[in-house]
C-alpha cells in the first residue's frame, strides 16, 4: 500500500490536508495518534508530479520516527514512536602538540543539510545533541585546517579531532568580540604592524571605540577611563598591567594561545571593570614533543621552553623575556642611555588527568626597574613596579556538566625613592604602595540539548590595599577589604535564528574599617539572525568598580591617587546599551553598531591644583557622567589583499556638583573622531607588507603646554591638544622547515609620517630618526 502511486501538486498544506489527500486519491485509510503529531504543520511543494505513498510520508513526517502496518483491506496504521536524542562530546587539540583549542567552530550537517554549531570553550571541549542518524562533522579554527568527519548517532559519542595548524597562518591572532561569539564568528587577523614580534594587542587598536598605545598600555574603550579595563591572565587579574618601556607588549606573545576582548557586553561570570575586559589565556605547553622558541627585538630578547614530561598527560611551558638595550649604558653617552630595565616569566604545569579532567599550575611575575645614575659606575634605583600571579586550577566535564575551580594569590608593587620624589623621610628611603589579593572560586556550566545553558558559580576574596600617605611624613595605610560574589547565567536559543542571555552578578564588598556595599548587576543579550549573513544584537550590562586610580605622571607612581571604595569614593557604576547589525561577507564582515553608557560617581582632579600631599579631599571631586557613539568595523579580503577599517564618532561628558556653572564637560577621554586601518598584500607564500595608521581628534588638555601650569575653572576643560594622526609600514617573512622549524622576520617604520600623541613618542632607544619616526625589526625562531 506505501508503493501505490500518488499525485502531487505544486502547493502548500498541513499536515491533516495532505492525510486527507492521500485518503481521498489512494483510498486508503490512515490510522494515528493526533495528539503525537503536528497536524497544523505546513509542508511546501515547489514543483508538481508523483510519488509513492510511502515516500510522501517519509516527507510530512521528517521531523519524526515512525513506522506504518497495514491492516486489510485498505487500512494504514501509522506509529510514532519517540525520537531518540544522543550527545556529541569531545576536546579539540592541536595536532602534534595536544594543545587544546579555544573558540572552534563545531558544526553538524544532517543529510537534509540542516547545520547545528557550537564553539569549543577554554578548555578544547564542546557537546552537541543530536538525533539518531547519520551526519558529517566540519569543525573549523582560524590558524588551522578544516577537520571532516562522518559520524553516526545510534548512541553517546565522545571523539578528540585533533586539527592541523596552517604554518603560514599559525602566529595570527584571534579576537573575538563576545557579544557575537554565541553565533556569528567575528575574525580579525593581524596586521603586524606592531612593535614587537609578540605583541597580540596590535590587533585590537584597529576595533573601534578603542584608542591606545597598540602594546596595550593604557588603552581606552567607548569613552571611559585607563582604569575601567581589566586584564585577566588565565582568569587572573593583573593590576595596573604595563611596562616603564610602553612599546613592551604587557606578556611575552610566545606563550599566549588566545586572547578574548569584550566590550559592551560583558559574560555574566566577569565583573570588576567598566569598559573592558581582556581574558589573556596561557599555552598549556607541547604534550608530543620538545619545543624551543628564540625572539629578538627592539624592546626585549625571550625564550620559551615547552615539552611534555608525561607524554600525553603532563606538560611544562616556561618563557622569560629581558630588555637588552640598557646593557650597553655603559658604552654610551649619558644622553642616550636607558637607565631601564625590565624583565618577566611565566612558568605553566597542564596535567590531563583523564579526557575530562585537567589540573594545571601557573605562576606569573613582572619587574620593571628605572635606575639614575649618581656616579660614573653607581646607580640608584628610582621607580620599581613588580606583579606576581600564582594560580592552581581544577576543571572537569561529566556529560552535560562542566566544573572549574581555582585558587589564586597576585599582586601589585609600586616602589619609588622618596628623595627623588622630593619627600622626606626620617625611617625609610622608599616610599610603596600596592595591592595584594587571595581568592578563591568555582564555576558550573550546564548544557541541555544546545537549546539551553546554565551557569553559575561564586568566589571568594580577601584584598589588601597599601595605600601611600605623604606630606611632612611618609607612610603606608592598610586597607583590608572582603569580597565574595555569586552569579547566575542562562543561554537560551529560543529558535535556530532567535537567541538570548540573562543572567545576574550579586557582589558584597565589605571592607573592615568602612561603610559595606551590595551590587547586583544584570546583563542581557538578545541576537537575531533573519539570514545566514545577518545578525541583530541588543545588548544590556551593568558594571560596578570598587576601585578608583587617577594617574599624576606618565609612569604609575606610588603617591598617584589610589582609592577603594571607602570613606566618601562611592563605588563607580556604568550601564552600557547597545545596539548593531552585523553582515558576513563571502571573505569579511561589515558591523555597525550604537550605544550609550552612564558612568556614576567618577573621580576627577580639580581645576588649577597642584597636588602636595594626600590629603585628597582638597584635590579630588567627584561627579557623574556618560558617554555615547556610533561606531563601524569593515574587513575583506580579495585574493592577496587584507583590508581592515574602522570608524568611530563619539562623546564622552562629565558633570560635577562644585562646577555646575560649567555645564556638561568633555571628559579627558573625549576623542569625537577615530579613524583606524591597515592594508596588508601577501607577496607570496612567505611574506607580507602592510600599511596602516590611524586619525582621531586631539584630546582635551589638563595644563597648558607652554606654561605646563593648570587651567583655571574657567578654562578647564576647553582646550584640546592638535588633531593626531599616524602611518606605519611592515614587511614580515615566515619559513618553514622540516620537524616543525619557523622561522620569523619582520621589519618596519613606526610613525613614518605624522603627529602621534605623546604617550606613543616617548623615546626610548638611541636608534631613532627626525620626527620621531623609529625603525623597527626583530626575529624569532623556533626549533
Amino acid at each position: 500500500m506505501a508503493e501505490e502511486r500518488i499525485s502531487v501538486a505544486a502547493s502548500s498544506a498541513t499536515v491533516l490536508q495532505w492525510f486527507d489527500q492521500i485518503e481521498k486519491q489512494c483510498g486508503i485509510t490512515l490510522s494515528y495518534n493526533p495528539s503525537a503529531i503536528d497536524l497544523n504543520q505546513v509542508c511546501t511543494f515547489k514543483t508538481a508530479g508523483t510519488t509513492t505513498v510511502g515516500k510522501l510520508l517519509k516527507i510530512l513526517l521528517k521531523d519524526y520516527t515512525f513506522k506504518t502496518t497495514v491492516i486489510p483491506p485498505r487500512k494504514l496504521v501509522i506509529q510514532v514512536g519517540e525520537e531518540k536524542f544522543f550527545t556529541l562530546s569531545g576536546t579539540i587539540c592541536e595536532e602534534g602538540s595536544s594543545e587544546k583549542l579555544y573558540g572552534a567552530i563545531v558544526s553538524l550537517y544532517d543529510p537534509a543539510g540542516k547545520r547545528q554549531y557550537t564553539l569549543s570553550d577554554e578548555n578544547g571541549r564542546f557537546k552537541l545533541p543530536l538525533p539518531e542518524g547519520e551526519y558529517r562533522l566540519v569543525i573549523s579554527c582560524m590558524g588551522y585546517e578544516p577537520y571532516e568527519q562522518t559520524i553516526t548517532a545510534d548512541r553517546d559519542l565522545s571523539l578528540t579531532p585533533q586539527l592541523k595548524a596552517l604554518l603560514y597562518e599559525i602566529d595570527e591572532v584571534t579576537v573575538k568580540s563576545h557579544k557575537l561569539s554565541n553565533s556569528l564568528d567575528e575574525l580579525a587577523p593581524s596586521s603586524m604592524l606592531s612593535f614587537s614580534s609578540n605583541d597580540l594587542f596590535s590587533q585590537i587598536w584597529i576595533l573601534p571605540g578603542v584608542t591606545g598605545i597598540p602594546t596595550g598600555n593604557n588603552f581606552l574603550v567607548d569613552g571611559g577611563g585607563y582604569d575601567e579595563n581589566q586584564l585577566l591572565l588565565d582568569g587572573v587579574p593583573v593590576y595596573h598591567p604595563g611596562h616603564l618601556n610602553l612599546m613592551l607588549p604587557v606578556f611575552n606573545g610566545d606563550a599566549v594561545k588566545n586572547i578574548v576582548f569584550h566590550k559592551g557586553f560583558f559574560p555574566t561570570k566577569l565583573e570588576g571593570k567598566l569598559s573592558s575586559i581582556t581574558e589573556v589565556n596561557l599555552k598549556d605547553g607541547n604534550k608530543q614533543e620538545h619545543m624551543r622558541t628564540l625572539s629578538l627585538d627592539m624592546p626585549a630578547a625571550s625564550v620559551m621552553l615547552e615539552g611534555p614530561i608525561i607524554k600525553d598527560k603532563l606538560s611544562y611551558l616556561v618563557s622569560a623575556r629581558r630588555s637588552w638595550l640598557d646593557l650597553f649604558d655603559e658604552f654610551l653617552s649619558e644622553e642616550d642611555r636607558l637607565n631601564h630595565s625590565t624583565l618577566d616569566f611565566n612558568a605553566k604545569l597542564s596535567y590531563d588527568i583523564s579526557p575530562s579532567s585537567s589540573l594545571k599550575a601557573l605562576a606569573y611575575n613582572a619587574r620593571d626597574n628605572y635606575r639614575l645614575p649618581i656616579g660614573p659606575k653607581e646607580k640608584i634605583s628610582v621607580l620599581r613596579w613588580n606583579n606576581q600571579i600564582y594560580q592552581l586550577a581544577y576543571n572537569f566535564s561529566k556529560g552535560k556538566l562542566s566544573n572549574t575551580t581555582s585558587i589564586f594569590y597576585t599582586s601589585y608593587t609600586n616602589i619609588a625613592n622618596a628623595n627623588m620624589l622630593g619627600f622626606e623621610t626620617d625611617t625609610h628611603n622608599y616610599i610603596h604602595s600596592g595591592i595584594k589579593s587571595l581568592n578563591i572560586s568555582t564555576e558550573f556550566s550546564y548544557s541541555y540539548d544546545n537549546i539551553y545553558t546554565t551557569r553559575w558559580g561564586a568566589k571568594y576574596d580577601h584584598e589588601v590595599y597599601d595605600l601611600a600617605v605623604f606630606g611632612d611624613t611618609v607612610r603606608v595605610r592598610h586597607e583590608p577589604i572582603d569580597q565574595f560574589s555569586i552569579f547566575y547565567d542562562n543561554l537560551i536559543r529560543i529558535t535556530s535564528r532567535l537567541f538570548t542571555q540573562v543572567g545576574v552578578h550579586f557582589i558584597g564588598y565589605l571592607p573592615e574599617k568602612h561603610r559595606d556595599y551590595y551590587s547586583i548587576q544584570p546583563r542581557f543579550s538578545l541576537k537575531y539572525s533573519p539570514w545566514d549573513s545577518d545578525l541583530f544584537y541588543l545588548n544590556f550590562s551593568r558594571m560596578e568598580q570598587f576601585y578608583h586610580y587617577l594617574r599624576f605622571n606618565t609612569f604609575f607612581l606610588p603617591t598617584d591617587f589610589r582609592m577603594p571604595s571607602i570613606e566618601s569614593y562611592k563605588p563607580r557604576s556604568s550601564e552600557h546599551y547597545e545596539a548593531g547589525w552585523k553582515h558576513n561577507l563571502r571573505n569579511g564582515s561589515l558591523e555597525v553598531s550604537g550605544y550609550y553608557k552612564t558612568r556614576r560617581n567618577i573621580v576627577a582632579l580639580r581645576p588649577a591644583t597642584f597636588v602636595e600631599d594626600t590629603q585628597w579631599g582638597n584635590y579630588i571631586m567627584t561627579g557623574d557622567g556618560d558617554s555615547y557613539g556610533i561606531k563601524c568595523y569593515f574587513y575583506n579580503y580579495w585574493h592577496n589583499w587584507l583590508l581592515q577599517l574602522s570608524y568611530t564618532y563619539a562623546r564622552s561628558r562629565e558633570w560635577f556638583d562644585e562646577l555646575k556653572a560649567n555645564g556638561k564637560l568633555p571628559s579627558l577621554y573625549d576623542i569625537p573622531h577615530q579613524l583606524n586601518g591597515a592594508i596588508s598584500y601577501t607577496l607570496d607564500t612567505h611574506s607580507t607588507f602592510s600599511v596602516g595608521g590611524l586619525l582621531r581628534s586631539g584630546k582635551v588638555l589638563e595644563i597648558d603646554e607652554e606654561t605646563f601650569d593648570p587651567y583655571p575653572v574657567e578654562e578647564f576643560r576647553k582646550k584640546r591638544a592638535p588633531l593626531n594622526y599616524r602611518v606605519d609600514a611592515g614587511y614580515c617573512y615566515k619559513h618553514s622547515f622540516d620537524d616543525d622549524k619557523l622561522l620569523l622576520l619582520r621589519v618596519g617604520l613606526y610613525n613614518i609620517v605624522g603627529n602621534p600623541p605623546e604617550e606613543e613618542i616617548l623615546d626610548f632607544y638611541s636608534v631613532h630618526w627626525p620626527y620621531n619616526c623609529m625603525p623597527y625589526g626583530s626575529i624569532s625562531f623556533r626549533f
